[in-house]
């Protein structure tokens, strides 16, 4: 067989014969690495022909050299080789976009934030530019949930970073021998070196730093019955939802939808206000009738609070252990004006 390289794709020629019955990837992986047990590159497989066609998910590094691998059901595996040669230094031009929670005062038990950056970055390296400081600005150890496979958007630009929930839920050996990873009243500043360069190889354009005050935990439900909810005031207007807590960015704005007679309303989405503030603007002018803001069973507070169950449970609360999250349903009335 032969490998060939075409811009991003990766091709494997030829073959004649049906899938493989593990899928292509049995028949042809691209690796980033020489070892013998590193997982293949993520992307996807199609067929042309008598040709494999691979396209990674994420482009690699134009540094990191490539291994491709295609194993003929009637052979010994082709191996070709890949890149390995650094592109000259370019300017820098990817940033932080955001970081989210985006509010200055973040609860004792927040679960997760996110960090958007304006372009693909590389993966596998997070922990090492990522980090919280306290305010003498030393190190925080053992804040995050330090996974090999980090939890990336399907694009590369959006990290979900976790808190140790181990140390967040009551009653747990880590909470109660190394106690929650925030105290309240605390200032801490999360850090994002300059040194982490993006899928293309350029450094960071400018370092980030996130200061934040810690805030009395939240455990309770959220409650639908706490959201003000406005007709919207013209019938090009938005519809406006005021939240009592902020929300968990990237469920909100999945979670959270509008309806008519049972049909969702088409309309974009963003969150204002350190994502206590819903605005939905319709893609058309209102029709006049009953409508509703539906919330899913998986909305979430930031400390990972949903609809009739908490995230940290007092067993000894009545009915609290059996608790199951629901949905919700807030009816408005929109008036021809």
């Amino acid at each position: 067989m032969r490998i060939t390289r075409s811009g991003a794709a990766f091709r494997a020629e030829p073959w004649t014969g049906p899938e493989p019955a593990g899928g292509w990837r049995a028949a042809f992986e691209v690796f980033a690495s020489e070892a013998p047990t590193a997982p293949g590159l993520l992307g996807s497989y199609r067929r042309e022909g008598e040709t494999i066609v691979f396209t990674p998910r994420f482009a690699p590094a134009p540094a990191v050299r490539l291994r491709a691998v295609a194993r003929p059901p009637d052979g010994e595996p082709v191996i070709a080789w890949f890149g390995g040669v650094p592109r000259p230094e370019r300017a820098p031009t990817t940033r932080v976009v955001s970081v989210t929670p985006s509010a200055d005062v973040w609860p004792e038990n927040i679960l997760r934030l996110y960090v958007t950056f304006s372009a693909p970055m590389r993966l596998g390296v997070a922990w090492d530019h990522l980090r919280m400081l306290d305010a003498a600005g030393r190190p925080m150890g053992g804040m995050f949930v330090e996974v090999d496979q980090e939890l990336w958007d399907p694009q590369g630009r959006r990290l979900t970073v976790l808190f140790d929930p181990a140390r967040i839920k009551r009653g747990l050996v880590d909470h109660v021998n190394e106690g929650p990873p925030f105290e309240v009243g605390q200032r801490a500043t999360l850090k994002i070196e300059p040194y982490w360069r993006d899928a293309e190889g350029g450094l960071l354009a400018a370092p980030f730093e996130k200061t934040v005050t810690i805030a009395p935990p939240v455990r309770s439900g959220l409650d639908p019955a706490s959201w003000p909810l406005a007709a919207p005031a013209a019938l090009d207007a938005p519809l406006v939802v005021d939240f009592p807590r902020p929300l968990d960015a990237a469920l909100a704005v999945t979670a959270l939808s509008v309806v008519r007679d049972g049909a969702p309303v088409a309309g974009a989405v963003r969150l204002e206000d350190g994502e206590r503030r819903f605005v939905f603007t319709p893609d058309a002018p209102w029709t006049p009738g009953r409508h509703a803001l539906v919330a899913h069973p998986v909305l979430e507070d930031v400390a990972g609070n949903r609809i009739g169950r908490p995230f940290d449970i007092d067993r000894r609360a009545p009915g609290l252990a059996t608790a199951e999250a629901t949905g919700a349903e807030v009816p408005f009335e929109v008036n021809a004006l």
